[in-house]
């Protein structure tokens, strides 16, 4: 396992980390397995946040005496302001749940744009209540993790107000590849969320087996391959539900030397581009001109998923994606309000009604 400086501090760390989002999937005796595993095999980041369901809670539980292993991260409040009493009554149950009395990191979750930064560092505010909990010893290091454009990013992170920033970076989404380059350059540690865009780059499909590239045996081993393959980036949050899953994703953990000096960063990155081009002209853009739907359907986010089963044949994932949402495309009373505002001219009614047979269980 390789490590990572993720602030000027040296706190190293691995560069596969734990994002713990999926242990509400899982039960406590499987949690505590996962946790236990990944720490034996070097991975010493764990990531988690209050609303990840009972995450904070199983992590707790399954590290014990290893809690002084790790670098422990969390947050709450995604992309609004708190009050510092608020945030301090959320850290005081936060500590109670992950039986701990430190956090190592606390981030300013979901900062999208400047204006929320400047909402959340005002007096008064989430942002100062953390810095008085850091001179306390409660919290050791302050970050920031940002949806924003990479221009807001850039100036997010400029202000010199975090010690690493965590945005959205993968093989098939590179909008984010420059803020990484800043960060590094302002010594700002870099945290890659979505390394698999949802499950999305783990299908174990034809069309992306150029992901397979070296040691990678996998599609999912491909994705975390090329993240590794970034100097930018110091660790990457993959979300564990198995052991099977933290042994195979731990192997990319030495998988730098494998990528460097060679183009693969640069045909992977060709390889998504020419898929991309298979795409038909008048295919939803997600320019989300049809929202909103009176029915509530999430008519770009059902085409997208749709469109990339098509191109990148992850049918499954689709399939997968596609039963998490609560308002299916059957919803749709063909009102044709939709039709009206679409650039396109797509037939949405019609394209609706491809995706649920394409898509249902």
């Amino acid at each position: 396992m390789e490590y990572r400086q993720l602030t000027k501090s040296k706190v190293n760390v691995s560069v596969i980390s734990f994002g713990g989002m999926r242990l509400p999937d899982i039960s406590e005796e499987e949690a505590y397995k996962v946790v236990n595993r990944a720490i034996d095999l070097g991975i010493n980041y764990f990531e988690t946040a209050y609303h990840y369901g009972d995450s904070e809670i199983k992590i707790g539980k399954s590290l014990g005496k290893r809690r002084e292993d790790i670098y422990l991260s969390t947050k709450i409040g995604y992309n609004k302001p708190m009050t510092g009493d608020e945030l301090k009554k959320s850290v005081e149950e936060q500590l109670t749940r992950l039986q701990t009395d430190y956090f190592d990191f606390y981030q300013m979750w979901g900062t999208d744009s400047m204006d929320m930064l400047e909402k959340i560092t005002a007096p008064g505010n989430k942002y100062e209540a953390v810095k008085q909990l850091m001179k306390e010893g409660i919290i050791k290091h302050v970050g920031v993790t940002t949806h924003a454009t990479p221009e807001e990013a850039e100036k997010i992170i400029q202000t010199g107000l975090f010690e690493c920033v965590t945005i959205y970076y993968n093989a098939y989404r590179q909008s984010f590849a420059k803020v990484a380059a800043l960060a590094n350059k302002l010594e700002i540690g870099v945290i890659a969320m979505g390394p698999l865009n949802g499950g999305f780059l783990g299908s174990e499909t034809a069309e992306m087996s150029f992901l397979k590239r070296g040691k990678a045996k996998t599609n999912a081993q491909g994705a975390l391959r090329f993240i590794v393959g970034n100097p930018n980036i110091t660790t990457s949050i993959v979300g564990f539900k198995t052991v099977k899953e933290v042994e195979e994703g731990v192997l990319v953990g030495d998988f730098y030397n494998d990528m460097a000096n060679t183009n693969d960063m640069a045909e992977i990155t060709e390889g998504f581009k020419v898929l991309a081009k298979k795409m038909p002209a008048t295919v939803c853009s997600s320019c989300n001109y049809c929202m909103p739907c009176k029915e509530k359907i999430r008519i770009p986010h059902i085409f997208n998923q749709m469109n990339n089963a098509k191109i990148y044949g992850t049918l499954d994932w689709a399939k997968k994606e596609y039963n998490l949402i609560k308002q299916k495309a059957t919803a749709c009373t063909k009102c044709g309000e939709c039709m009206k505002k679409c650039p396109q001219k797509i037939n949405i009614i019609k394209d609706l009604a491809e995706a649920h047979q394409m898509m249902k269980s």
